[in-house]
């Protein structure tokens, strides 16, 4: 077994500890209070990003984590475990099952994930994929859609970003001109993870956080799809960036041109 291998076996037997946690507390009566940005926190969230944080000081002492809830960075640590405990707390604070676990694998030197794995424990669908690997829902290869417009497609995005320069109102309007049927999610992640999956053709993410899109950006690539930043350029994963386009690809360059001309001026 590769080292690759040894991670993603942690990897899975970490999210099935967490399936757990969150099952345990997901109900129409989960209590939530409020963070500092006004979004939503639970004890499934904190629980979880605790238990990351135990299980991977126990096994990889020596790398990093970066959590939504709280972190645990070392100095020279070559990799660092970037997580979202709930992706989607706000769904799963109402009793909705519009949520994922998601952890990726980040090589510090560049940034970038060298594994990823997103889990939706209500439906039980893992995905996963490390660097040369493919991409994997349950075991299965999967691969992105090869449609070559947007014409009767599914895409997605985020709400909009004002702090990172960006409104979604461009994706709404020229993607729905295109007869593409967009949709949003309380979890970008929930539904951006299709793109890999072959049943969407793309979407524009609009939130700063590395651990949102860290494990989406390797599931896509090695699906055969691309990710960026929302000016086509690549970002790291292991710190705040500007936002994410996912696509099959195909679409990759008119879904950033239709990305670009909802940038926001200093005016707006």
């Amino acid at each position: 077994m590769s080292y690759m291998e040894k991670y993603l076996e942690f990897t899975k037997k970490l999210a099935k500890e967490a399936e757990e946690i969150a099952l345990r507390y997901f109900s129409f009566e989960v209590e939530n209070t409020w963070k500092e940005d006004n979004t939503p926190l639970t004890k499934a969230d904190t629980e979880i990003n605790d238990l990351i944080i135990q299980r991977i000081n126990e096994t990889y002492p020596e790398h990093s984590i970066y959590g939504e809830e709280k972190s645990d960075r070392k100095e020279n640590s070559k990799y660092i475990w970037v997580c979202d405990p709930i992706d989607g707390t706000m769904a799963f604070s109402c009793g909705l099952p519009l949520f994922v676990f998601s952890i990726a694998l980040v090589d510090q030197s560049n940034g970038l994930p060298v594994l990823g794995l997103i889990n939706d424990p209500v439906m039980k669908n893992m995905y996963w994929a490390y660097t040369g690997s493919g991409a994997y829902r349950n075991g299965k290869k999967i691969s992105v859609s090869k449609n070559d417009t947007f014409l009767n497609t599914y895409t997605l995005t985020g709400a909009s970003g004002k702090d990172v320069g960006f409104s979604n109102l461009s994706v709404h309007t020229l993607l729905g001109d295109q007869k593409s049927r967009v949709m949003k999610f309380p979890s970008f992640v929930y539904g951006a993870i299709q793109v890999a999956n072959g049943k969407f053709a793309g979407g524009a993410f609009y939130g700063k956080d590395g651990h949102d899109i860290a494990a989406l950006k390797i599931i896509t690539e090695e699906a055969g799809g691309k990710v960026t930043d929302l000016n086509g350029q690549e970002r790291r994963y292991d710190e705040n960036g500007i936002g994410c386009i996912v696509s099959n690809g195909i679409l990759h360059q008119e879904l950033l041109e239709i990305v670009q001309t909802g940038k926001l001026t200093a005016h707006d």
